[in-house]
Protein backbone atom coordinates (compact mmCIF):
# COMPACT_ATOMS: atom_id res chain seq x y z
CA UNK A 1 0.00 0.00 0.00
CA UNK A 2 1.47 4.03 -0.83
CA UNK A 3 2.73 5.51 2.03
CA UNK A 4 4.52 8.80 2.52
CA UNK A 5 7.37 9.69 0.77
CA UNK A 6 9.65 12.09 2.97
CA UNK A 7 13.13 11.78 1.68
CA UNK A 8 14.94 11.53 -1.75
CA UNK A 9 16.29 7.74 -1.02
CA UNK A 10 12.70 6.36 0.02
CA UNK A 11 11.43 8.07 -3.48
CA UNK A 12 14.23 6.18 -5.04
CA UNK A 13 13.09 3.12 -3.63
CA UNK A 14 9.42 3.01 -4.51
CA UNK A 15 10.52 4.15 -8.18
CA UNK A 16 13.07 1.00 -8.26
CA UNK A 17 9.70 -1.23 -6.66
CA UNK A 18 7.99 0.00 -9.36
CA UNK A 19 9.50 -0.02 -12.47
CA UNK A 20 12.30 -2.28 -11.84
CA UNK A 21 16.01 -2.26 -9.91
CA UNK A 22 17.84 -1.52 -13.45
CA UNK A 23 15.86 1.54 -14.16
CA UNK A 24 17.10 4.92 -12.88
CA UNK A 25 15.42 8.03 -12.55
CA UNK A 26 16.86 11.56 -12.56
CA UNK A 27 15.05 12.89 -9.70
CA UNK A 28 14.20 16.60 -8.15
CA UNK A 29 11.96 17.06 -5.30
CA UNK A 30 9.21 19.56 -5.34
CA UNK A 31 6.81 20.86 -2.26
CA UNK A 32 4.69 17.76 -2.79
CA UNK A 33 6.31 15.40 -4.87
CA UNK A 34 9.58 13.71 -6.54
CA UNK A 35 9.47 14.26 -10.55
CA UNK A 36 11.24 11.29 -11.82
CA UNK A 37 12.65 10.94 -15.64
CA UNK A 38 13.81 7.87 -16.44
CA UNK A 39 17.68 8.01 -17.23
CA UNK A 40 18.39 6.39 -21.06
CA UNK A 41 20.99 3.50 -21.67
CA UNK A 42 23.05 4.71 -24.64
CA UNK A 43 21.29 1.95 -26.93
CA UNK A 44 17.81 3.64 -25.90
CA UNK A 45 19.07 7.01 -26.28
CA UNK A 46 20.70 5.94 -30.55
CA UNK A 47 16.77 4.35 -30.63
CA UNK A 48 15.56 7.81 -30.35
CA UNK A 49 13.62 6.59 -27.27
CA UNK A 50 14.32 10.23 -25.44
CA UNK A 51 12.05 11.86 -27.98
CA UNK A 52 8.64 12.57 -26.02
CA UNK A 53 9.85 10.85 -22.76
CA UNK A 54 7.60 10.81 -19.63
CA UNK A 55 7.64 12.00 -16.63
CA UNK A 56 6.77 10.27 -13.10
CA UNK A 57 5.59 12.02 -10.39
CA UNK A 58 5.68 10.48 -7.01
CA UNK A 59 3.10 12.01 -4.55
CA UNK A 60 5.21 12.53 -1.27
CA UNK A 61 1.81 12.88 1.02
CA UNK A 62 0.66 9.10 -0.54
CA UNK A 63 2.94 7.11 -2.38
CA UNK A 64 1.01 7.14 -5.30
CA UNK A 65 2.79 7.11 -8.41
CA UNK A 66 1.23 9.37 -11.91
CA UNK A 67 2.27 9.30 -15.25
CA UNK A 68 2.88 12.74 -16.71
CA UNK A 69 3.63 14.32 -20.08
CA UNK A 70 6.94 15.14 -21.98
CA UNK A 71 7.82 18.98 -20.31
CA UNK A 72 10.79 19.45 -18.37
CA UNK A 73 10.77 17.83 -15.02
CA UNK A 74 10.10 21.44 -13.35
CA UNK A 75 7.47 22.38 -15.08
CA UNK A 76 5.69 19.24 -14.34
CA UNK A 77 6.64 19.51 -10.63
CA UNK A 78 5.29 23.55 -10.51
CA UNK A 79 1.90 21.75 -12.50
CA UNK A 80 1.67 19.19 -9.94
CA UNK A 81 2.28 21.10 -6.99
CA UNK A 82 -0.41 23.83 -8.01
CA UNK A 83 -3.12 20.97 -8.64
CA UNK A 84 -2.29 19.54 -5.07
CA UNK A 85 -2.49 23.13 -3.67
CA UNK A 86 -5.75 24.18 -5.55
CA UNK A 87 -7.69 20.90 -5.07
CA UNK A 88 -7.20 20.35 -9.09
CA UNK A 89 -7.35 17.03 -10.14
CA UNK A 90 -4.13 16.06 -11.15
CA UNK A 91 -2.93 16.29 -14.61
CA UNK A 92 -1.14 12.24 -15.13
CA UNK A 93 -2.64 8.91 -15.02
CA UNK A 94 -1.79 6.55 -12.31
CA UNK A 95 0.22 4.13 -12.30
CA UNK A 96 1.29 3.13 -8.81
CA UNK A 97 -0.73 1.62 -7.22
CA UNK A 98 -2.27 -0.10 -10.03
CA UNK A 99 -6.02 0.34 -10.21
CA UNK A 100 -7.77 -2.70 -11.98
CA UNK A 101 -6.12 -6.65 -13.13
CA UNK A 102 -6.77 -7.73 -16.13
CA UNK A 103 -6.45 -11.49 -16.42
CA UNK A 104 -6.76 -12.40 -20.23
CA UNK A 105 -7.60 -16.61 -20.70
CA UNK A 106 -7.11 -17.52 -24.79
CA UNK A 107 -10.58 -19.19 -25.38
CA UNK A 108 -9.66 -19.34 -29.26
CA UNK A 109 -6.94 -19.17 -32.10
CA UNK A 110 -6.53 -19.77 -35.71
CA UNK A 111 -4.12 -18.20 -38.29
CA UNK A 112 -6.19 -15.22 -38.52
CA UNK A 113 -7.82 -14.32 -34.57
CA UNK A 114 -6.85 -14.96 -31.33
CA UNK A 115 -10.16 -14.88 -28.78
CA UNK A 116 -9.90 -14.16 -25.15
CA UNK A 117 -12.03 -13.88 -22.08
CA UNK A 118 -10.68 -11.03 -20.07
CA UNK A 119 -11.84 -10.48 -16.73
CA UNK A 120 -11.26 -7.16 -14.92
CA UNK A 121 -11.03 -6.52 -11.48
CA UNK A 122 -10.79 -3.00 -10.25
CA UNK A 123 -8.25 -3.12 -7.07
CA UNK A 124 -9.95 -0.04 -5.28
CA UNK A 125 -13.25 -2.07 -5.32
CA UNK A 126 -12.15 -5.42 -3.26
CA UNK A 127 -16.15 -6.41 -3.12
CA UNK A 128 -17.19 -5.72 -6.74
CA UNK A 129 -16.78 -8.85 -8.69
CA UNK A 130 -15.66 -7.26 -12.08
CA UNK A 131 -16.53 -7.77 -15.15
CA UNK A 132 -16.17 -10.48 -17.67
CA UNK A 133 -15.94 -10.01 -21.43
CA UNK A 134 -15.12 -11.45 -25.10
CA UNK A 135 -12.97 -9.90 -26.88
CA UNK A 136 -11.20 -11.19 -30.56
CA UNK A 137 -8.19 -9.95 -32.19
CA UNK A 138 -7.51 -10.05 -35.81
CA UNK A 139 -3.94 -10.94 -35.96
CA UNK A 140 -2.63 -9.45 -38.92
CA UNK A 141 -4.55 -5.81 -38.55
CA UNK A 142 -4.79 -6.16 -34.68
CA UNK A 143 -8.70 -4.46 -34.80
CA UNK A 144 -10.41 -6.25 -32.14
CA UNK A 145 -14.14 -6.20 -31.03
CA UNK A 146 -15.55 -5.17 -29.32
CA UNK A 147 -14.13 -2.07 -28.32
CA UNK A 148 -13.06 -0.24 -25.24
CA UNK A 149 -10.21 0.79 -23.13
CA UNK A 150 -9.21 -1.70 -21.03
CA UNK A 151 -9.88 -4.37 -24.39
CA UNK A 152 -7.48 -1.96 -25.80
CA UNK A 153 -4.94 -2.39 -22.81
CA UNK A 154 -6.00 -6.20 -23.04
CA UNK A 155 -4.73 -6.54 -26.97
CA UNK A 156 -1.61 -4.26 -26.60
CA UNK A 157 -0.27 -6.23 -23.87
CA UNK A 158 -1.23 -9.89 -25.71
CA UNK A 159 0.04 -8.36 -29.46
CA UNK A 160 3.64 -7.34 -27.10
CA UNK A 161 3.58 -11.03 -25.77
CA UNK A 162 3.16 -12.71 -28.96
CA UNK A 163 5.83 -10.56 -30.76
CA UNK A 164 8.36 -11.34 -28.13
CA UNK A 165 7.90 -14.90 -27.44
CA UNK A 166 6.55 -16.04 -30.76
CA UNK A 167 3.03 -16.99 -29.86
CA UNK A 168 -0.36 -15.59 -28.02
CA UNK A 169 -0.25 -16.37 -24.40
CA UNK A 170 -2.65 -18.83 -23.15
CA UNK A 171 -3.11 -17.26 -19.90
CA UNK A 172 -1.86 -14.07 -18.41
CA UNK A 173 -2.70 -11.15 -15.48
CA UNK A 174 -1.50 -7.80 -15.29
CA UNK A 175 -2.42 -5.15 -13.12
CA UNK A 176 -2.48 -1.29 -14.93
Amino acid sequence: MPEQVHTLEQAQQLLAKVFGPNRDFRTIETRHGWVGRGVLTEEEVSQGMGLGQGNYVLNKHTGVITAHRSLPPHLIGEEFDQAIETGQPIQGGQVYPPLRRIHLLKTFEDPQTVQYQVHVTDLDQPNNPGTTELITINKETLYFHPSGGTLSEATAWAEMLSRTTGSWPMEETIER
